[in-house]
């Protein structure tokens, strides 16, 4: 009886066992938002505020004017730092930034803005995320802002904050 009831006792383990998980892939299956595994092997999630200030981006005749932004992800940080404003403008970032580049998104903003942008999942290969603004006056100083990430397990918040002639990003890991 004891050889009996041990393999009863296996069985029906198995069965739940399997049951369980049955269950779980079937969650995942209606739903593939649901997180598997625990959140540390997860990508990181970045969501993105951009915000503008009334006189951002003034133009020769003193009026504040539209301001174009690319939010880059990259592996390193190197290239972004030593490229030139010239060199970011008038060649595609794959090319300046070589394999350090991931992607990146493109936004023109409005003088006087806020806009949050949904959640994104991060490659887990990125190591920082930048942004560039392209301001009317080419001579501005503080057109670049880097900041570190880790590609997986982190849930950030960026607050990418236009000025009149610079950009400022601050960083939240939720």
């Amino acid at each position: 009886m004891n050889g009996k009831a041990l393999l009863a006792c296996v069985l029906i383990s198995i069965a739940l066992t399997g049951c369980e998980t049955a269950k779980k892939i079937g969650q995942v299956i209606s739903n593939p938002n649901i997180q598997v595994g625990d959140l540390k092997s997860q990508p990181s999630e970045v969501t993105v505020t951009l915000l503008t200030e009334p006189d951002t981006n003034l133009n020769a005749d003193g009026e504040a004017a539209p301001v174009d932004v690319q939010l880059i992800y990259l592996t390193d940080d190197s290239k972004l730092q030593a490229a030139d404003y010239d060199q970011i403008a008038s060649t595609p970032l794959p090319d300046v930034l070589g394999k350090n580049y991931i992607d990146h998104q493109d936004f023109s903003l409005l003088p006087d803005t806020i806009k949050t942008l949904p959640p994104v999942k991060l490659d887990e290969k990125t190591q920082f995320i930048g942004v560039v603004a392209y301001f009317s006056d080419d001579q501005t100083s503080e057109w670049r802002q880097i900041a570190p990430v880790e590609g997986t397990g982190h849930s950030y918040r960026l607050l990418i904050h236009v000025r009149q002639s610079s950009i400022e990003m601050k960083k939240e890991d939720n």
